[in-house]
């Protein structure tokens, strides 16, 4: 399968935190190919910047013009364009040859040190933003950019459109620095306005997450997602890159771009609960793969479930779209957590919640008669059922044979178990009112293990 391409025309920074390090990296893990048009050289760590060295323009211009005569350039990403003189040479290129950029308009970097000169921003205005495809700037370059403060939500709509009139199809406003516990970023299409919400992680300043961000959304352009759906995942990325951040030292953090991060997102839920579950979840799955024992995890793997207070259907639920399983590297997931993930033990959970809508929770794991006797040991109440037994005409046996365990019982138990049949693995169940829960409970039956 041919390889998308994305363009990263930025600065060079040496902590490898932001500019065409962070661009490569972010490209990168979206499986898209990087190529490079380096326009300057910084002397940056995490926290200051010393010195700039700006590139020949002619150079400059050779870079780019090597690359386009070589390949099909699928996307284009501007960071550091420091002078007029560079901003013109690279708008004439876009122009020409048709591209879509994404203009992240860096003018100062995290530490505050200058990345432009005086003369940048009229030049971008001017030259660039016409033939822009979207423009992605924080509130402080959008207050630069169209001379007008932002304290609220309404003035950055208000900044928007002032920006959308300078030429880009696409405004995207990123809303970290406003006041508030959630990062509003507001997209305007010169029609309507779409606005992103994710959490603010506390505590945490960030070392070129702006340069990632607008990669991302290269990356997605390139690979042919629409503008609003590369945006939406790009910002649900991006969260998970911080909340995974790193400090090397003093300085601020830097974004976690490894190759799994990309698959395991939190979208931008309508609603808080749904993030809420989601979180919880995901901490959980990191902590239970910490702390279970390799033969606790069956052939077919460990699946968990948190279902929302009024869940209806296996939508309402949120697991592994995979599983937990056992490597010669020990165990490990596979697969991205969400919504709607899990037919299996979504069934399980649905069941149970039909007795006690409070027990919202399940997970999997191996069956066998030393599990079973340790699950007594640890003083767990243990329900089962027989597929033998089970109607032909039911839609889902593990929806059955939940309601049949619980029936018998007259009670909801913390393990269901049935020994298997025909082509089906003998699994135990453990239930509980949400992910803290079972982790309890996992950390009682280990210590009876």
């Amino acid at each position: 399968m041919k390889k998308k391409i994305a363009l990263s025309i930025a600065g060079f920074d040496p902590s490898g935190g932001a500019g065409i390090q962070a661009d490569l990296k972010a490209f990168t893990s979206l499986g898209v190919h990087g190529a490079t048009v380096v326009t300057c050289i910084t002397a940056q760590n995490t926290q200051r910047v010393i010195d700039i060295y700006k590139i020949p323009v002619k150079i400059i211009r050779k870079q780019f013009d090597i690359l386009i005569e070589d390949f099909k350039i699928d996307a284009v990403k501007t960071g550091m364009l420091y002078n007029s003189e560079i901003v013109k040479c690279i708008s004439k290129r876009i122009k020409k040859h048709n591209l879509k950029v994404i203009v992240d308009p860096v003018i100062v970097a995290t530490s505050g040190n200058a990345l432009s000169e005086k003369n940048f921003v009229n030049s971008m205005k001017k030259e660039l933003l016409p033939y822009t495809y979207m423009i992605t700037p924080n509130i402080h370059e959008a207050q630069v950019l169209s001379n007008k403060k932002i304290k609220t939500l309404e003035d950055v709509k208000k900044a928007c459109i002032i920006l959308q009139k300078m030429g880009p199809q696409y405004v995207l406003i990123t809303g970290g620095h406003l006041k508030g516990d959630y990062a509003k970023d507001v997209m305007y299409n010169g029609k309507d306005y779409s606005v992103f919400s994710l959490p603010k992680i506390p505590d945490k300043i960030i070392h070129g997450s702006g340069c990632t961000f607008s990669s991302l959304i290269a990356g997605l352009v390139a690979l042919g997602k629409k503008p609003i759906n590369a945006v939406e995942r790009s910002k649900s990325i991006l969260w998970n890159m911080i909340y995974q951040s790193y400090t090397l030292n003093k300085g601020p953090y830097i974004v976690d771009t490894s190759l799994n991060i990309s698959k395991d997102v939190p979208y931008s839920f309508q609603k808080n609960v749904y993030f809420n579950i989601w979180l919880e979840l995901k901490e959980s799955v990191k902590t239970l793969i910490s702390l279970l024992p390799i033969d606790y995890i069956p052939e077919v793997g460990i699946n968990v479930g948190y279902a929302l207070s009024q869940a209806k259907d296996h939508k309402d639920i949120c697991a592994i779209d995979g599983r937990i399983v056992k490597t010669q590297c020990g165990s490990i997931r596979t697969g991205n957590i969400c919504f709607g993930a899990s037919k299996h033990i979504a069934s399980v959970i649905l069941a149970v919640m039909n007795f006690n809508p409070d027990i919202r929770c399940a997970l999997n794991f191996k069956y066998s008669k030393e599990n079973i006797k340790q699950c007594k040991k640890a003083g767990f109440s243990i329900g089962s059922f027989d597929r033998t037994y089970e109607p032909s005409a039911i839609s889902s046996t593990l929806d059955w044979g939940t309601k049949e365990a619980i029936t018998q019982l007259n009670y909801i138990p913390d393990i269901i178990y049935d020994t298997g049949a025909v082509g089906k693995e003998p699994m135990i169940r453990l239930l509980g009112r949400n992910p803290k829960d079972l982790i309890e409970k996992i950390e009682t039956l280990i210590k009876n293990h």
